[in-house]
């Protein structure tokens, strides 16, 4: 054989075996990031975008095709990886990372698996990660569930959380730990459960445990060498802005909640991201912290690469409801009376949905989206606040019998309940159509307010870990229920609404097949028409689902995944004895054509 023919042989063989092999996924960057509307197989970040939209391009599964939807395969997670007293397994509430044919999705400890999916047909484990968690002491430590709400990408990593409060580089390709930090302390109260934004090299976390007195901050970490990099206080602090709100004189802040639970979203062009605040502790008796309690049931604009507080907007000032604000603001550009807008917006946990000018958290408008709500009689045109809310008061009552005080331990009626409004669980947005998409939590309920007292053996700091709510949580007197709302998020007029049969507490997915997805906690996972919210497809798993769906491509064909197997909610299951067996589970299911 020839030299030539010889190299052609070669060259040839080369060519073969590089189609035949798996092209190797690039690295995950920020221009990447920028730009994954290119990538509409994939979904790489954890709302589809930074903007928080939770809409896919892919339209091969759409509103004619979606009756042939049917399970290609699911995929078990593990056990139910129980532990501890107070729950006995761990929760799946994370949204599916999708690069190239795989799947990197986290269970409610933070363990992360890497499953191929490529075949169209099974997913096949790749490797698994086990951050070791000490299942009994995070468990029992844990304040509002053994959750995780999933994972990022980074260059040649994956960043991941632990409940126990510490943050991961995991090699992406063999699924082993490049190096771990410490960020939030059991100890104290503090967990973590969102996933991770990532901008530039900045991974952005921050604490969940407001109902244990902890004092709430968001979190940014180097990535490139897994070093503090900065951390800001949601309660300010002594000398900050907003401190003089807490008007206690006994510093109260220092264990003034203000918790994070879901990934904020972010804005490239003024490089700003938007993060939910929760609630202000204790959550029911406010006459503990007299004052408005900033930035407790806010959203924040802050700057990724220092942590520096750009703007805030506050929901409701001196909050007696536990009416934190913790889920999506997503980012539009749209036009409002004529005049073009940079649009941050938010279906909030009070019942109402905001529209704030992104550039400085002016209020633009703000309209009832839940069924009923009486705690007050709408929101001032011009500030946004509730407009029975007293500019001269340190303590605010609201519509009278909405909550209890100290003297009146009691509320009536609260609606929405303190579940919301809406809670964590994400929305969508099609551009195309103008339409959010809101899963909501309908019903009254009511809630009791009871002193918080200081504990003497603590120097007048509340003690870690131990309940610091002021008050107990009632299970509602009625069935709550649910609803997937259409809004325009110009105006939050309603466009298009439907009843369920339960509160949701999943979070919605939006397809340019015109497409709604949505889980149930009875196991249904349905597809409804994105203009009229007709039900067009379902299919019920069988356990619980509190999770949200994503979409992807491999080979040509569309896929729709999402995880089922999560401890039910109290105060639904109270009323629903129907549900009382239900078994959770750890699974992900995946529906193709």
């Amino acid at each position: 054989m020839t030299a030539r023919i010889f190299s052609l042989a070669v060259a040839s063989y080369l060519l073969m075996a590089t189609a035949l092999t798996p092209a190797r996924a690039a690295d995950m960057t920020f221009e990447r990031a920028l730009a994954v509307e290119k990538e509409p197989q994939n979904w790489l970040l954890h709302h589809g975008n930074y903007q928080g939209h939770r809409f896919s391009g892919l339209k091969e599964i759409n509103t004619d095709t979606v009756k042939n939807l049917k399970l290609a395969f699911t995929v078990a997670l593990g056990g139910l990886e129980g532990a501890g007293t107070r729950y006995k397994f761990g929760n799946l509430e994370a949204t599916p990372i999708v690069e190239d044919g795989v799947i990197y999705v986290p269970d409610g400890w933070g363990t992360v698996s890497a499953i191929d999916v490529s075949s169209g047909k099974k997913g096949v484990f790749r490797w698994k990660f086990d951050p070791e968690t000490n299942k009994a002491w995070a468990g029992d430590v844990a304040c509002c569930g053994v959750n995780n709400r999933g994972v990022a990408l980074w260059k040649d990593k994956v960043i991941s959380i632990s409940l126990d409060g510490r943050l991961f580089a995991i090699n992406k390709a063999t699924g082993e730990k490049v190096w771990e930090r410490k960020i939030a302390d059991p100890a104290l109260g503090e967990t973590l459960t969102l996933a991770p934004l990532i901008v530039r090299d900045v991974a952005i976390v921050g604490t969940a445990g407001g109902e244990f007195g902890i004092r709430g901050f968001i979190d940014g970490t180097d990535l490139n060498t897994g070093q503090h990099l900065w951390r800001t206080y949601t309660i300010p602090g002594s000398g900050e802005a907003g401190n003089e709100t807490w008007k206690d004189g006994r510093e109260r802040w220092k264990h003034g909640g203000g918790s994070i639970w879901e990934t904020a979203t972010y804005d490239p062009e003024t490089d700003t991201f938007y993060q939910g605040i929760g609630n202000a502790g204790p959550d029911f008796d406010p006459e503990y912290r007299p004052g408005d309690n900033k930035w407790a049931a806010s959203v924040l604009a802050l700057n990724p690469g220092t942590g520096e507080i750009k703007w805030g907007f506050q929901y409701t000032p001196n909050d007696p409801y536990d009416f934190d604000e913790i889920s999506e603001h997503p980012i539009i550009d749209a036009k409002v009376n004529g005049e073009d807008r940079k649009l941050v917006v938010h279906a909030a946990r009070n019942g109402f949905f905001y529209v704030l000018d992104r550039t400085n958290g002016s209020f633009i408008a703000g309209k009832q989206y839940v069924d009923a709500l009486n705690w007050t009689p709408g929101l001032d045109p011009k500030t946004g606040k509730p407009l029975n809310y007293d500019p001269n008061a340190d303590v605010q009552i609201y519509a009278p019998g909405s909550h209890g005080t100290r003297a009146r331990h009691a509320g009536d009626r609260l609606c929405p309940s303190v579940s919301g409004g809406k809670n964590w669980q994400p929305s969508a947005y099609n551009p195309q159509l103008g339409l959010i998409y809101i899963p909501s939590i309908e019903g009254c309920g009511s809630i009791q307010t009871v002193e918080q007292k200081d504990r003497d053996d603590q120097g007048g700091q509340v003690k870690a870990r131990e309940r610091f709510t002021g008050g107990p949580f009632k299970a509602p007197d009625r069935p709550l229920y649910g609803g997937l709302k259409a809004i325009d998020p110009t105006t939050g007029d309603t466009k298009a609404t439907l009843r369920l049969d339960y509160a949701n507490y999943a979070g919605a997915l939006a397809t340019a097949g015109n497409l709604v997805f949505l889980g149930h906690i009875d196991g249904t996972f349905s597809a409804y028409d994105a203009r009229t919210l007709k039900e067009l497809w379902s299919f019920n798993a069988g356990t619980g689902i509190n999770a949200p769906p994503v979409t992807y491509a491999v080979n040509g064909k569309q896929y729709v995944a999402v995880l089922a197997g999560s401890r039910q909610p109290n105060n639904i299951i109270a009323l629903a004895p129907e549900l009382k067996n239900t078994s959770p589970a750890s699974m992900l299911y995946v529906f193709g054509p």
